[in-house]
């Protein structure tokens, strides 16, 4: 866990007190829009990366051209289904990206350590935030989903997660102060609990997902993070971040008079992108850990 990150975490902490709901989810789709959107918009430029290091460019590009095209039969098939597998995916992409570069273990359940801190982590802010949450997923998925479910969620993720944690430790095979970790799950809680429900998740996804694989990411393709680097992340991604705000943009003003619809195509834009960039991710922490290792 980077300092940064935890320092950034108390000051939206303190932020979340001094300002009003309405004004932190203007911030909140902002950094979304920007960080969020950026984060996942050079996949192209690291399939092309993972090509140069042997992996096949062409396998890679069908790979995510597939995913995009399986969404989008999960999407029309089932909106739920959708829904769930959204979480999933991102659950996993999650966990992979806050303990991938530590857990050195080729144990069998590493991925379901990294899905199981992953879901802690959204069942703890769909939680706290029951009262809001319920009425959306109802509303995206024409389910009647009682708030119940979101608690066994979040006490059965958590199940999994913290044994795990406590094996790693016990077993040396991680390198993150365990402490921290769980004092931070404390501290994010209360984050989500005083945050609004979309400044909630946007603390988490933008600070300590998004930023981190930025970073993440121009290592790998760079060798360095710096200024210089960042601006070459930009020019490389930059189209594809400005095609997915453009389809938002187009989307919201066309759609804004249906809300119930407009909610439903939003999350399988997101899906879309995410999706893909999931598995790209994941190919590029293999790489990165077999160089390591």
């Amino acid at each position: 866990m980077r300092n940064w990150t935890v320092v950034s975490t108390f000051f939206c902490l303190w932020l979340s007190t001094q300002l009003s709901p309405a004004i932190q989810d203007y911030v909140a789709y902002g950094l979304i829009l920007t960080f969020g959107v950026l984060h996942g918009a050079n996949d192209l430029t690291l399939i092309a990366s993972l090509r140069n290091e042997n992996q096949g460019f062409k396998k890679s590009l069908l790979q995510y051209l597939a995913v995009v095209l399986l969404v989008s039969f999960v999407f029309v098939l089932s909106r739920i289904g959708t829904l769930v597998v959204f979480i999933i995916i991102s659950g996993y992409h999650f966990g992979e990206q806050h303990f991938g570069a530590n857990l050195r273990s080729s144990f069998f359940w590493k991925p379901l350590f990294f899905l199981s801190y992953g879901l802690t982590i959204l069942f703890m802010i769909f939680y706290i935030k029951i009262n809001e949450v319920v009425p959306i997923v109802n509303e995206i998925t024409g389910f009647s989903i009682g708030g119940a479910f979101y608690g066994y969620g979040l006490l059965g993720s958590a199940t999994i997660f913290l044994p795990l944690l406590i094996y790693f430790m016990v077993q040396q095979q991680m390198q993150v102060n365990y402490i921290r970790e769980l004092f931070m799950f404390l501290v994010l809680g209360i984050v989500f609990y005083i945050a609004s429900l979309i400044w909630a998740f946007a603390i988490y996804f933008i600070f300590w997902h998004s930023l981190p694989s930025l970073r993440d990411q121009m290592q790998f393709l760079y060798g360095k993070v710096d200024k210089t680097t960042f601006i070459r992340y930009v020019k490389s991604s930059w189209w594809y971040w400005s095609a997915a705000l453009l389809g938002l943009i187009v989307l919201y003003f066309t759609l804004r008079e249906k809300v119930d619809y407009f909610i439903t195509v939003l999350l399988y834009l997101l899906a879309a992108i995410t999706f893909p960039h999931v598995l790209v991710m994941s190919k590029v922490e293999t790489l990165k850990n077999s160089r390591e290792g």
